[in-house]
């Protein structure tokens, strides 16, 4: 059973007016099936308003999408708010989780926050790569800022309505800010190790420990660009972050977050979710112990699922 924080995949099928079955995209009902993904996150991108206009309407029609998603696979996709709605999910179906990549969508309005939880979004990542009402992106060099006063409210609003908070993309002011004033455990759900490859979007050591001391956990994420400085990457990359944050941290603090459809490269080996089992039958053989393994392809995710998505 794997569960798999974070792909792009409601992009593709909202701009090129895609869907499910699509073997263009990386995510398929086909691939996540024969990978063994029970639960898929799905992050409705929201993306520069430069570009695709303004956030909240954006997020809106991806969200929409979604449910269309939903509804053109009835039998196969079942969506989850809360943790009591995993025990629906029968063999051979898929269990959905409803992400915002990028705080953008809120516009500034913490109605809008209380509407997307309405709405069934569980998971918002604060920040996309620039700054926002909420807080710097990673790539706002700048004014190295952190959170808002703002992006305080909407902490403490998305404990309140049981939200997880994402801190991939933000700042490391806007990170720590997030760590000292969030009463739940929080995520990184696409973000990998610094020591192993100093991208500025993966985490530094301390940042790692700070994520599993409060109870939180990383999705390793597998762009390559993000996981060596060497080309070309492949599935011994991801194995090595795994194994590094393991150094750190132990397994408890570890999970998938693919990005898939959300980038423009994979590892070599890696084609999409079909190839999950690859990385798994990888660490076998590296002989971690199957409760382990078991950890990273699922247990540490339904832990922050059950710990935070109670109604």
């Amino acid at each position: 059973m794997i569960i798999d924080g974070h792909c792009d995949t409601l992009t593709h099928l909202l701009d090129k007016s895609s869907n499910l079955y699509d073997t263009s995209n990386h995510v398929s009902i086909d691939t996540l099936l024969e990978g063994g993904v029970k639960i898929q996150f799905l992050a409705a991108w929201i993306g520069p308003k430069q570009r695709y206009g303004p956030p909240l309407q954006r997020g809106i029609k991806l969200i929409d999408r979604y449910y269309t998603m939903i509804d053109e696979n009835p039998n196969l996709l079942i969506p989850i708010y809360q943790y009591g709605d995993i025990e629906a999910i029968k063999p051979n179906q898929i269990g959905s989780i409803l992400a915002v990549e990028g705080g953008d969508i809120l516009e500034g309005e913490i109605s809008n926050l209380r509407i997307l939880h309405r709405l069934g979004v569980r998971l918002i990542t604060l920040t996309w790569n620039n700054r926002n009402e909420i807080s710097d992106g990673i790539m706002e060099t700048n004014s190295r800022s952190g959170l808002s006063r703002f992006g305080l409210s909407v902490i403490h609003e998305m404990n309140r309505l049981n939200m997880i908070i994402d801190v991939s993309h933000i700042s490391v002011q806007g990170f720590w800010d997030v760590i000292e004033h969030s009463l739940d455990p929080v995520i990184a759900s696409h973000s990998n190790a610094g020591a192993i490859c100093p991208h500025p979007r993966n985490l530094a050591d301390d940042q790692i420990l700070a994520i599993s001391k409060a109870g939180g956990m990383i999705g390793i994420n597998f762009y390559p660009p993000f996981l060596t400085e060497e080309s070309p990457a492949s599935i011994e990359d991801i194995i090595r972050h795994i194994e590094y944050i393991a150094g750190i941290v132990g397994i408890d603090s570890l999970g998938f977050g693919s990005d898939f459809d959300g980038i423009e490269q994979l590892p070599r080996g890696v084609t999409g979710p079909r190839d999950f089992p690859k990385i798994v039958d990888r660490l076998l053989q590296l002989n971690y112990p199957e409760k382990d393994v078991q950890k990273i392809c699922c247990d540490n995710y339904l832990r922050i699922i059950k710990s935070i998505l109670k109604w």
